[in-house]
């Protein structure tokens, strides 16, 4: 029931930004969402007893979603900054050589992680039809959740990969990419005109695998840090980054089919 509710109260209000919001507003809640994310990744490891710069990482993944928002020609330059400022920090915070390279990395894979991966939706709002297209993803990934959900729990006798999520199966794996495809095909059907049909089951099919890897990746860190979830934000559902896991996988493999196979 708390997912349910957590879901009615959310689901309207993230879909109204993403259709009608203003361009800054639309980038505050990808920002919002975002920097939860990263905040509790730095929560995770730093439960493993790993020290990382929380801070320096947060104002890091800041910076890269602006950059890649409103100067995003500058953002190849931000590539070689965030290694070079991750440095300087540790200069002048840490003495120890020995711990140098953890918390110069994982503060690193932390921004690429949630900010590097989650500032795609921005490049897609630019897009033609962007905002239509971020819905359009929100869909296949949800769609390809629930059917992996429903039919894991049914069928739970061929593990996917149980050293690192007991909980999935081959036939939810499935399921999940099945479920994208029909959603694909009912949103191209009924309302998205975006993408023609056939580039929308490509790409769902794509997606359906690739935002697979994404929850792999999340359950990995957990395990690793030995967290159940990423938070407790969310009522009945854990943490931001519990939520949008596949979404950062998804999101730029979609922006690359589009700039391979649809850019004019």
């Amino acid at each position: 029931m708390e997912r349910v509710i957590s879901g009615v109260i959310a689901i309207p209000i993230v879909l109204g930004i993403i259709l009608y919001g203003h361009p800054g507003l639309f980038f505050l809640l990808i920002v919002s969402i975002v920097l939860i994310a990263a905040h509790e990744y730095f929560s995770m490891i730093a439960n493993a007893g790993i020290s990382g710069f929380p801070i320096e990482g947060l104002v890091l993944s800041f910076l890269l979603l602006a950059i890649g928002f409103f100067i995003p020609q500058f953002l190849s330059l931000f590539g070689v900054f965030i290694p070079l400022t991750l440095f300087i920090v540790w200069c002048y915070r840490e003495k120890n050589v020995r711990v140098a390279l953890d918390s110069i990395s994982y503060t690193l894979f932390g921004i690429l992680y949630t900010a590097g991966l989650g500032g795609y939706f921005l490049l897609i709002s630019k897009l033609e039809g962007g905002r239509q297209i971020i819905v359009f993803i929100l869909l296949l990934v949800w769609a390809g959740d629930s059917a992996a959900f429903y039919v894991g729990r049914k069928f739970e006798e061929h593990k996917l990969l149980e050293v690192v999520s007991p909980n999935k199966t081959i036939e939810g794996a499935v399921a999940n990419v099945m479920g994208t495809l029909i959603a694909a095909l009912l949103a191209s059907s009924l309302f998205f005109n975006e993408i023609p049909l056939i580039h929308c089951l490509i790409v769902a099919f794509i997606c359906g695998i690739i935002g697979q890897f994404g929850d792999l990746t999340e359950s990995l860190i957990k395990r690793n840090c030995q967290v159940k979830d990423s938070g407790t934000l969310i009522p009945g559902h854990g943490g931001v980054l519990d939520r949008i896991d596949s979404l950062l996988f998804v999101a730029p493999a979609f922006y690359c089919y589009y700039q391979i196979f649809l850019a004019v």
